[in-house]
């Protein structure tokens, strides 16, 4: 089977609606259990089902005792080293906190190594990417496809006083990625989701044709207008795949996971507001043969 994994991101992107969505596509309840080697004191994370528009998934957050704490890059490179991870995953990790810097940096006037992240959030940006970085190295699909990314509108405030949306450090890791604007005025892609996009997505496009695996969401932090959440589904796009019919057309209940909840259900209402997030060997999806003609090329930006 080779699997493609395709995420939809037409109510943007952020860390926590990546770990949630990761979460939801390995039925994983308890995150925090594969970020126990993180050489990192002072948070935890917590994963609950909640509902968006009515539709069910995974609600991540990320809480810290530490305060308003400011790192440098050099100290956010030394907890990775300390940390108890996979090279890729390490490797993955320092790239990403390097990229970040590179974006503050450039839209600053700064070098890399005078960044501190504070608007970013040091303990909320490292669990996320570290987090999605070995929830996606467990789930390990051949290929992953994105679609255009809503980057939202309006302003946002931050370190740095008022800013305008999509923040500059997002659009800065957005280069040659497909974006829109749609829906109410708000931050809908964080920096650090812009810059898992950078880390893992092979190319753009429409959705791939193949069998669906599975399905899965990650919540964002409020709702709005549009569902606010990340959609992803997992595809067998082996060209041996039959077509197969529908469970609906062989009088089959479908799957109740991650189906339509329309119950009442408490949920906690993007990623920090959404508005002040940040910002080894190889895992296996290369993109060959995952999507059309008609997709937009693969990113020219995406680390390997």
């Amino acid at each position: 089977m080779k699997r493609t994994l395709y995420l939809n991101c037409f109510a943007g992107i952020s860390g926590d609606m990546m770990l949630g969505l990761l979460l939801d596509l390995l039925d994983e309840t308890d995150p925090g259990s594969r970020l126990a080697g993180l050489a990192l004191d002072g948070w935890r994370v917590t994963a609950e089902r909640g509902l968006r528009s009515g539709l069910s998934g995974v609600d991540v957050k990320v809480l810290s005792d530490e305060g308003h704490v400011h790192r440098g890059l050099s100290d956010v490179l030394d907890i990775i080293g300390r940390s108890d991870l996979s090279p890729a995953v390490a490797d993955r990790a320092a790239r990403a906190f390097r990229m970040l810097a590179q974006a503050e940096g450039a839209v600053h006037g700064l070098s890399p190594e005078a960044i501190h992240f504070h608007e970013v959030g040091a303990v909320d940006a490292l669990v996320d990417i570290v987090g999605a970085l070995t929830l996606m190295e467990a789930l390990s699909p051949d290929a992953i496809v994105a679609s255009s990314v809503n980057v939202g509108g309006g302003t946002v405030r931050c370190a740095h006083g008022e800013l305008p949306v999509p923040a500059p450090a997002t659009l800065k890791l957005l280069e040659g990625v497909p974006v829109h604007s749609r829906g109410e005025a708000m931050e809908r892609t964080t920096p650090t989701g812009a810059v898992l996009l950078r880390l893992f997505v092979d190319r753009y496009g429409p959705m791939p044709d193949g069998v669906i695996v599975r399905s899965g969401y990650g919540l964002g932090d409020r709702d709005s207008d549009l569902p606010n959440l990340l959609q992803g589904v997992i595809l067998d796009v082996s060209s041996s795949v039959p077509s197969a019919p529908s469970p609906l057309s062989r009088g089959e209940e479908p799957s109740s996971h991650h189906g339509h909840s329309h119950a009442a259900h408490h949920h906690h209402g993007h990623e920090e507001g959404q508005g002040h997030e940040p910002h080894g060997p190889s895992f296996h999806h290369h993109g060959d043969g995952a999507v059309g003609p008609e997709s937009v090329p693969t990113d020219p930006h995406r680390q390997p």
